[in-house]
């Protein structure tokens, strides 16, 4: 006599049916993210809406992409993340300008055009870095992960709408002082995660290859930064005026 308190044999988990697809394609659509479906329910809705799946839920929203094979939807998840970026750095910005003029006991009646110009350009550069560093990120992370961790067989851009997603963490940003830090912590995390759980990477090959493609682009480009800035100020300082530089040779 059969046990009536037993599962039935033949039933089905969506979720497990959905992971057993990807195994065989990758590239399997699911339901869809909120901002896949932004054009009804809003971009600042759906932004949101993505934010939160990816802070609360990460697996579930991966596991959602509805069109996870061309870069366009992820590439404008990632134009919205770098805006906060950006707006991080002129925070930094503000922040810094104020502490150096308290110091000074000068006020910001001192702000001028070239201030204003200069945090519009921390502006624009958070958007244009966010976008570049997650593709050059994204490059060297499929190669290491091409040479020897890729289990099952996935193209570059299903790789990249995964980081893209990923990106979610850097509405934190904006936090003074603690927030960057947070945000990049929280998006390497994520990185990791969506590696192993939407492309099947083990959890060692994940950390590995993700903590060589950050910490390396990462690196060069924060070493590129400072060298362009010392070179840039270098060469437009202004000389010392020559009543200064008599009275030193005096």
């Amino acid at each position: 006599m059969p046990d009536p308190t037993a599962a039935p044999t033949d039933l089905e988990i969506a979720a497990l049916r959905a992971r057993q697809a990807r195994a065989h394609n990758p590239l399997e659509p699911g339901t869809g993210t909120p901002w896949e479906d932004r054009g009804s329910i809003g971009p600042v809705a759906a932004f949101l809406k993505t934010v939160g799946g990816m802070l609360t839920a990460p697996g579930t929203l991966l596991e959602s992409m509805r069109r996870p094979e061309t870069p366009g939807d992820a590439r404008a998840f990632v134009i919205g993340c770098g805006v906060f970026w950006g707006i991080a750095w002129v925070v930094h910005d503000v922040v810094a300008y104020h502490l150096a003029h308290q110091k000074n006991h000068t006020g910001w009646s001192e702000f001028g055009a070239v201030d204003a110009e200069v945090f519009a350009l921390h502006l624009v550069l958070g958007v244009v870095a966010t976008w570049g560093l997650l593709n050059l990120i994204t490059r060297l992370a499929y190669t290491l992960i091409s040479a020897g961790e890729m289990k099952v067989k996935f193209p570059l851009v299903l790789l990249y709408n995964v980081y893209a997603y990923a990106l979610a963490p850097s509405v934190l940003a904006i936090i003074p002082v603690a927030g960057p830090i947070l945000a990049i912590v929280w998006i390497f995390a994520l990185l990791v995660y969506g590696s192993h759980v939407r492309l099947m990477i083990k959890t060692g090959g994940a950390i590995v290859c993700n903590l060589f493609a950050v910490v390396g682009v990462l690196g060069l480009a924060f070493a590129a930064y400072y060298a362009i800035t010392y070179l840039f100020t270098w060469l437009y300082a202004e000389p010392p005026p020559a009543d200064a530089a008599k009275s030193v040779h005096r």
